[in-house]
């Protein structure tokens, strides 16, 4: 009886090597395993420049002159002797990984394109390999801009506004600010991050209308509900305080409403 499961189990697995998905899954692996130590060689190198670079972006986060560190009465400390290290080598594997995973991708991606099985199985699947065309090209570049857009609002009106609120309403109450330096980065950083990923909303919603996957009136009719998504959606990717959640929620209302305005244009 347990014979005659291995057989069947191995007898499984072989017509599974033997199919096209199992042929391509073959090849991607095999793929992966040539370039794995040349890809690991350009993660090391990622990170060993990132390091340094690292403790400048460090530096010129907490300076007063060039940073976001209001200068009234605020001070950005190191709980434990290794906090600034394991800061900079967050960053640098950030950073390594953020790049070697898209060279990775689009090597793979190419690789893959020119693979016979890969190839073969696309057209027993009536599939072509997509090109490039002018509305993916457009497309990338606005959510490239915007996105360049959502960092320079983040940067120079949020972050700074709410870091100065936030140390004078401590000094009002008659309180020092001290922010350690993981937390300080951390609320930049999410702060950055969420202001670029909102203002993806007029991409988004150009999109949907484009391809009618939702309808303009639609879109008009539960505009309340699309109002309170937002400010949700800010709760998630904001700190956890009222006023973030607004100044991150508000832009993402005010592009909803733009992207109606110029979908109306356009159309």
């Amino acid at each position: 009886m347990v014979n005659l499961m291995t057989d069947d189990l191995e007898s499984n697995i072989e017509e599974l090597l033997l199919s096209p998905g199992g042929r391509i899954l073959h090849e991607a692996s095999d793929i992966m395993r040539k370039r794995a130590r040349a890809f690991a060689l350009f993660f090391v190198v990622i990170f060993t420049i990132g390091y340094p670079l690292a403790g400048e972006f460090i530096a010129w986060l907490v300076s007063e002159d060039t940073g976001f560190r209001p200068s009234s009465n605020t001070d950005v400390i190191v709980l434990h002797p290794v906090e600034l290290i394991l800061l900079k080598v967050r960053i640098s594997v950030y950073l390594a990984i953020m790049i070697t995973g898209t060279i990775f991708s689009v090597e793979m991606a190419r690789m893959l394109s020119k693979n016979d099985t890969v190839r073969e199985r696309m057209k027993e699947a009536d599939l072509k390999i997509p090109n490039p065309n002018l509305l993916a090209i457009t497309t990338a570049l606005f959510s490239i801009l915007l996105m360049a857009s959502g960092i320079y609002y983040a940067i120079n009106y949020l972050i700074p506004f709410l870091l100065d609120y936030l140390a004078k309403d401590a000094a009002a109450a008659d309180l020092s600010t001290q922010w350690t330096l993981t937390n300080f980065s951390g609320f930049i950083s999410s702060l950055v991050f969420a202001s670029s990923l909102g203002f993806q909303v007029p991409i988004i919603v150009i999109l949907l209308l484009k391809f009618e996957v939702v309808q303009k009136s639609n879109l008009t009719r539960y505009r309340r509900h699309i109002w309170f998504s937002s400010v949700v959606i800010g709760a998630f990717l904001s700190p956890p305080d009222p006023l973030s959640l607004l100044l991150v929620a508000a832009p993402m209302i005010i592009l909803f409403e733009l992207s109606l305005i110029l979908h109306r244009l356009i159309r």
